[in-house]
């Protein structure tokens, strides 16, 4: 469990790949839990209730996992899909997890105060880290350049946060 847990460590940190996890279902159920879980906790404050949120993180984990499982297939490299998502699951948990304490000290209005303001930059970084993180792993997975990569987690991005906005909010 260790040798796992460092390993999702050393994808968020561009040392490891998804290659290097177990292609195992039940790896996936358990990332895919965890980031439900924490993906929800995360963003609860943002949608008013944990309904509304937990329905958001399903809807991004939903299409996130289609659109690899299409892109996967179309490329003719459908056995990397378990590594892949599990990846993309194991390491979104890992960043929602370092995100849960910035955001308690984000509070209601960051420009309140020296330490707000830090604190919304710091989370800024945070979502671009967690966007060069997923085009990491897609570039392994997808066998693409890193800056093809970068354009696909973009895309995806804003494309989810799109369609949530619209559907939630």
């Amino acid at each position: 469990m260790v040798r796992l847990l460092n390993l999702f460590v050393d994808i968020c940190l561009f040392r490891a790949g998804p290659q290097e996890l177990p292609a195992s279902p039940f790896l996936l159920w358990l990332t895919a839990a965890l980031n439900l879980l924490t993906g929800t906790l995360v963003i609860v404050d943002m949608f008013g209730g944990a309904g509304q949120a937990l329905l958001a993180q399903l809807l991004d984990m939903a299409l996130m996992l289609g659109l690899l499982r299409a892109a996967l297939t179309a490329l003719g490299k459908g056995g990397r899909f378990l590594q892949s998502a599990s990846a993309l699951l194991g390491a979104g948990t890992f960043i929602n997890l370092i995100t849960m304490p910035l955001q308690l000290t984000v509070g209601e209005d960051p420009s309140a105060s020296l330490f707000g303001e830090l604190a919304a930059l710091l989370y800024l970084a945070l979502i671009l880290w967690a966007l060069l993180v997923t085009a990491h792993i897609l570039r392994h997975a997808l066998a693409i350049r890193f800056g093809a990569a970068v354009l696909v987690a973009l895309g995806y991005f804003f494309m989810v946060n799109w369609l949530i906005q619209l559907l939630f909010v």
